[in-house]
This record gives C-alpha cells, structure tokens and sequence, in this order.
C-alpha cells in the first residue's frame, strides 16, 4: 500500500480487529481466574471482630479487606489540601504580590 491511501498503517501496527479479540480473550481468562479464586476460597471463616465475633464467607472477608486498604491507602496517599483562604503564589510579576513596593 501507499502512504497517501487513507488506510495505510505503519508497518508493525496491529489492526483494530485484533485488537478487539486480544481484549476479549484477555477479559476471559480474567473472568476465569476469577471464577476459580471465588469458588476456592468459599469457605466460611470465623472472623473475631473486637467485642463480637462473625462468620463469613472467606472471599467476601478478602474483598472487603482490599476495599478498606484501597480506602485507607488513597486517603494517606493524596497531598494534602490547601486551606481556603491562602493565596498560591503563581511567580507573576513583582508587583501584585506579598512585599510592599518602593
């Protein structure tokens, strides 16, 4: 093919098509493995909460400790904010700015 053709690729591109079915088969061997991880750890567990204690099913306990971890690690890793009333310094000219002029 042409370069001027309209669709020329680059040589080593992959076509759109193959790359919808690498998606898909990519997308099935997840459900897959997550189908297998669910029915291997169905298992009830007894979880001792402080003052009570709990049986559950071993995968639900596994799921809501990644969901709680996730929480906890967004909330300690995101900076903190800046308080409202401050004023960023933005580097504009000398001017507009903290010290007074002379």
């Amino acid at each position: 093919m042409s370069a001027g053709w309209p669709d020329a690729r680059p040589e080593g591109s992959a076509r759109p098509e193959s790359r919808r079915g690498a998606k898909a088969i990519v997308a099935a061997l997840v459900i897959v493995v997550l189908i297998v991880f669910v029915i291997r750890n169905s298992q009830r567990v007894s979880v001792d909460f402080i003052l009570t204690k709990g049986h559950f099913r071993l995968i639900w306990v596994i799921v809501i400790c990644s969901i709680l971890g996730g929480v906890a690690g967004y909330a300690l890793g995101r900076p903190p904010r800046r308080g409202k009333g401050k004023r960023q310094r933005s580097g504009g000219s000398p001017g507009d700015g903290d010290l007074p002029s002379l």
